[in-house]
């Protein structure tokens, strides 16, 4: 339950907040990287597709284009941990596997705001996710 309204808050954030250069901030990706390590691996690679599918949805994005990636980096941070290592460098490399499934895009310049904006994306949700999960009670398990 505590995955499933993290997502919807991370996706209505993400909507509200503004792009910068056609860049917006990444909280679901950033949601579903933290959560990985947290929960057990059906959990979640549901919680990847839902993520995933939700941010296509709410980017107009073809379908499965984020599925597939939130899917490798979800199972990439359960199997080798470094989440935030992960979420710092996850959102550049979304940019680039965006420019791989639509053309069109300016990777350079998309991927020179993602680093920061991924980066401060990640802080953020890490900490307000920390705090939730602590209040929630929410243990991990082994």
């Amino acid at each position: 339950m505590f995955a499933v309204l993290a997502l919807v808050l991370g996706a209505g954030c993400e909507e509200l907040l503004p792009k910068a250069l056609g860049v917006g901030f990444p909280i679901l990706l950033m949601a579903v990287v933290l959560l990985s390590v947290r929960f057990d691996l059906p959990l979640v690679v549901l919680l990847a597709i839902a993520a995933g599918a939700t941010e296509d949805a709410v980017s107009a994005l073809t379908p499965m284009t984020s599925v597939s990636f939130f899917l490798i980096v979800s199972v990439l941070v359960r199997r080798f941990g470094l989440p935030h290592l992960a979420a710092a460098l996850g959102f550049p490399f979304y940019q680039l596997w965006l420019s791989v499934w639509m053309g069109g895009l300016n990777v350079f310049t998309r991927i020179l705001v993602a680093i920061p904006l991924g980066s401060l994306t990640a802080l953020v949700v890490s900490a307000v996710l920390a705090q939730a999960i602590g209040k929630a009670a929410i243990h991990e398990r082994g």
